[in-house]
Formats: structure tokens, sequence, C-alpha cells
């Protein structure tokens, strides 16, 4: 006997098939979901977010976060935090991730 995926599939005609896998779906009707109209990454607004941590051991402004770069040789950066600082300590961390192919 043929398997599943390879017996043809018969088309969903009643009424109640149809409001089943509208139901299932979501509402979705074979339609594509909208993009959403906000970035996924929106630019940090704080003047010295992102500024090399180069030399002094100051930040360049007020309540700044310096995060450490990775293990590859990456310089530290200040950063204002909150969104900006989780997202600068992830990128260093997967930065240091053997990805087993070749070297950049």
């Amino acid at each position: 006997m043929p398997t599943r995926a390879q017996r043809p599939r018969l088309p969903e005609t009643s009424e109640a098939q149809l409001k089943a896998r509208h139901v299932f779906n979501g509402g979705m009707n074979h339609k594509p979901r909208t993009t959403p109209e906000l970035a996924v990454v929106e630019a940090c607004t704080v003047e010295a977010c992102g500024t090399p941590a180069v030399h002094s051991g100051w930040p360049p402004a007020e309540g700044m976060v310096r995060v450490k770069g990775s293990a590859d040789g990456a310089a530290a950066h200040w950063y204002c935090p909150g969104r900006c600082e989780a997202i600068a300590r992830a990128r260093a961390e997967l930065r240091a991730v053997p990805t087993g192919g070749e070297e950049r």
C-alpha cells in the first residue's frame, strides 16, 4: 500500500471542511501575513551609544555600560543600559562560538 505522502489528496470542498481549515489556520485562508511596519532593530537615540572604549576607563556619558569585546579580539564599547547592552553582549557571545566553517 502506498504511503500517505504518495496518495493523492482529496480536495476539501464541503463547507464544513473549509470552515474547519479556516479555524485551524487561525483565520488565515491562503493569504500571507502582512509584515510589521516597525523595523526589527531600531536605531538607538542615545548620543554616545556604541562608542569604542579606548584608553580612558570613564564612560562618555553618565549611565553608560562597558561591554567587553569577544575573545577573538574585538574591542570593548560603551552602550546605553537596556536593549543596546543586551544586544551587544549577545553579539559578543555569538562571535565566540566556533562555527566549524572557514576563519574570517
